[in-house]
């Protein structure tokens, strides 16, 4: 991006910076003694919140267990921090001079810190094998100025679900689900004759989050010809003719009751666990989400009751998704960069991390050569067809310094457009407006 993506960090950073200059918060008394210089122990810190959650905790502690046992020279530090609070306390302890080695993040914090110069660039550290097994498509997300920053852990990428069950009464051909957004249409026409006025047709977040723009982000992509409303360089391509027809199209859904405005995409997932939803667009992890939810479905119900495919595609044929991935990185102060990415790379590619992590928890491993060493994903027709068909369509959000005021203002303008009938057109003006303003 241009002017904006270099005018001042954001605030949480400025925050930060000031709180250990007038608050004292830099070296603090639990610095670590020296170590004797005969101990070829390595200490490292890893902040994460899934060592903390009810559902991933006993998971965390098998793989670093192992990690140890895999390492005896490395004794990684496993500090939990609740996920809403990560990027102000991992912030707070950069500022200080107290960083963690490892840090779990979201996506759209990578470059925000590496922008700040906490982040120690990897590609001098990541080890070729590692990063050859990772499509680009995927890591472009975290590069900066043409440098890598983290590592995608666990890949969220939202595929094209489909429930076979409803289809098939609504007199839809179950096997062969919508693959362009037109065929979409008709499908959604045809079954809103025929079910229950309770099924929600399409599960569409439309909330002013930057959640929403990670749901929306693939359509806004297909109706615009592959081209991001806004890019990572702060090219703008929003008021054009394909977001006014990508406008029509969700004030078109809104507007008929096929989905629900200002629903969160994650409160659709009890109506899929209750066979109440026809199209959905959720991550790897919605399967056990519904046996949680219907503890009657095991997983070879759920398998049987839904597909999972690519977003479908506008005119150009071509299928995309957002991403918006668990990511680690090593932060620049640390001593011990290398039994850093030792870490990192155990916990993406071991046996380990992929068998008691990534696979029970529901995601979908990152790594290519993953299905090869692991054939109880091939038993699995959904996280094989993440793997296979959703991941090689990632795109990257244009994450950086700006990326929440940029999310701000296009579903500001969604909104707009799905509760008014204010002329699209005049929308995305305005939207082009104040990115113009916001970025250059």
């Amino acid at each position: 991006m241009k002017k904006g993506k270099f005018r001042f960090l954001p605030l949480l950073i400025v925050f930060a910076l000031l709180f250990v200059v007038l608050g004292g918060c830099g070296q603090n008394d639990t610095t670590p003694e020296p170590q004797d210089p005969t101990d070829e122990i390595v200490n490292i810190q890893f902040t994460n919140w899934v060592s903390l959650e009810e559902g991933t905790r006993d998971n965390m502690q098998t793989v670093m267990e192992n990690f140890h046992s895999d390492n005896p020279n490395i004794k990684a530090e496993v500090i939990g921090i609740p996920v809403s609070d990560t990027m102000q306390q991992i912030t707070i302890m950069a500022a200080g001079g107290n960083s963690p080695d490892v840090s779990q993040v979201q996506g759209d914090a990578v470059i925000t810190l590496a922008a700040g110069g906490f982040l120690e660039p990897l590609d001098d550290i990541i080890p070729k094998e590692l990063l050859d097994k990772i499509p680009q498509s995927i890591l472009d997300g975290a590069v900066w100025e043409g440098k890598l920053y983290a590592v995608p852990w666990a890949p969220v990428v939202n595929g094209f679900w489909y429930n076979k069950t409803l289809m098939e009464e609504a007199g839809l051909d179950p096997n062969n689900p919508p693959k362009t957004i037109v065929e979409l249409d008709q499908a959604i026409e045809q079954a809103r004759g025929v079910l229950p006025s309770d099924v929600t047709m399409i599960q569409l977040d439309t909330t002013v989050r930057t959640i929403g723009l990670f749901h929306q982000w693939p359509f806004m992509m297909a109706f615009n010809d592959g081209a991001p409303p806004v890019d990572m360089n702060g090219n703008i391509n929003i008021n054009t003719p394909g977001m006014v027809e990508y406008g029509e199209w969700v004030r078109k859904h809104m507007e008929e009751g096929n989905s629900q405005p200002g629903k969160k995409y994650g409160e659709f997932r009890p109506a899929a666990a209750d066979n109440k939803l026809l199209f959905g667009f959720d991550g790897s992890y919605l399967s056990g989400v519904i046996q949680a939810l219907n503890t009657d479905m095991t997983e070879q119900d759920v398998w049987n009751t839904w597909g999972v495919t690519t977003t479908p595609t506008g005119s150009n044929g071509v299928s995309y998704v957002a991403d918006t991935n668990h990511s680690l990185v090593v932060f620049k102060q640390s001593a011990n960069k290398d039994s850093a990415m030792k870490l990192i790379e155990y916990l993406v590619n071991s046996e380990s991390g992929i068998r008691d992590y990534i696979l029970p928890v529901g995601y979908a491993p990152v790594t290519s050569d993953a299905i090869e060493r692991f054939p109880q994903i091939a038993d699995s027709p959904i996280t094989t067809a993440f793997m296979e068909e959703v991941l090689p369509s990632v795109v990257a959000l244009p994450y950086g310094p700006d990326y929440n005021e940029i999310s701000e203002i296009i579903m500001t303008s969604v909104q707009e457009i799905i509760s008014t009938d204010k002329s699209i057109e005049a929308i995305w003006a305005n939207a082009e407006s104040r990115l113009q303003e916001l970025l250059q």
